[in-house]
């Protein structure tokens, strides 16, 4: 490993991260150029780079090469306070000790290298030992805080999930609109038939559960295989949050059905409008809604709590991203508390409802 003594270079390194181009022409360590990782600026000796670095704050330190050829770096006193304070630069520690470890790896295995070269000098004959001695060694290592690896294109489809799940509320609407005289020649014929109205909604509230459910299987699978989208590979857990998103949807839908004085295609329109809506609320709709979407969250998260697009997104997201199921079970816990209200008052809205005549 040759090693040639250059001269000292004061050196500027940015504070979230060191800045690339130079002043110097030659500044080479063991074939890593220094014009990549620092801007340099040469400088006569020693003496020069210390009065620079004492007279300009810009100026980090220098860097100099002792007489076996061993690079040193030395920074400022102004650079030694702001890596040390808090309000300063927040990358500045980070990437002073990427230069000190650098700098001493190099050493470190150049003193090595010289020690082998001495004691047993038919080691640098052996291809494994070279391989070994160039080799750069890890200083970091990836560690995942999440239960599964994050994916952008993640959000979007989870949101557009949760779109499809309010969308199907018109199952629900359209179920409760046959049942009901005024809006419908078949609702007429049903209020005559002897079946109680009771099992008539019920029978088509399950009727639209399963379509919903279905439904959103297939917009499942779809993402998944086609669109490449993951779950988390909690397969149980993400058909039971297909279950309770279309069970919520057909709360909303039969609520939304059994609004009185307005007309089927009014319910409908309704249906729409507000899936759309909601859908901008839960980050649907590109980076604007998502940073919405996040405002939201943060500044009002009781819009967002009783959002039922953004819940819905939300039971994929802690499928996908918590290692426990506390998160979950509390996102369907606010599902279910929703569709319970949403049936509640579709119950007190149908059970007013009366009719003059035919």
């Amino acid at each position: 490993m040759q090693r040639e003594p250059v001269e000292p270079a004061a050196c500027t390194a940015d504070g979230n991260a060191p800045a690339a181009g130079a002043d110097v022409d030659d500044v080479d360590t063991g074939g890593v150029d220094l014009r990549d990782l620092l801007e340099l600026t040469a400088v006569d000796d020693a003496d020069a780079a210390r009065d620079l670095i004492n007279a300009d704050d810009d100026v980090r330190g220098f860097v100099s090469v002792d007489d076996e050829g061993l690079p040193h770096m030395t920074i400022s006193h102004a650079t030694v306070s702001n890596a040390n304070d808090a309000m300063g630069s927040p990358g500045l520690p980070v990437s002073l000790s990427i230069l000190n470890g650098a700098f001493g790896m190099f050493n470190r295995q150049t003193l090595t290298v010289e020690q082998i070269m001495r004691t047993d000098p038919a080691a640098l004959a052996d291809a494994g030992f070279q391989e070994a001695a160039g080799r750069t060694p890890e200083f970091t290592r990836q560690v995942r805080l999440t239960n599964f690896k994050p994916d952008e294109d993640a959000r979007y489809y989870y949101a557009l999930l949760a779109m499809t799940a309010l969308m199907a509320m018109t199952f629900a609407v359209t179920t409760v609109c046959s049942t009901q005289a005024n809006l419908s020649a078949l609702g007429m014929r049903r209020s005559l038939a002897p079946l109680t109205r009771f099992r008539q909604l019920m029978g088509g509230f399950l009727a639209s559960w399963l379509c919903t459910f279905c439904s959103l299987v297939v917009a499942l699978l779809y993402i998944h295989f086609v669109c490449r989208i993951s779950f988390g590979g909690r397969w149980a857990a993400t058909l039971l949050a297909i279950v309770v998103a279309s069970f919520t949807a057909n709360a909303l839908g039969t609520l939304l059905g059994s609004l009185p004085k307005l007309s089927a295609g009014t319910k409908i329109g309704l249906t729409t409008a507000s899936s759309c809506a909601l859908s901008l609320l839960s980050g649907l709709y590109g980076s604007g809604a998502m940073a919405l979407s996040d405002w939201i969250q943060r500044h009002a998260p009781v819009v967002a709590t009783i959002n039922p697009t953004q819940q819905v997104t939300n039971l994929f997201y802690d499928i996908l991203y918590y290692d426990s199921y506390t998160p979950f079970f509390r996102t369907v816990g606010i599902l279910l508390t929703m569709s319970v209200l949403a049936l509640a008052l579709a119950t007190v809205f149908l059970r007013r409802q009366r009719y003059a005549h035919l």
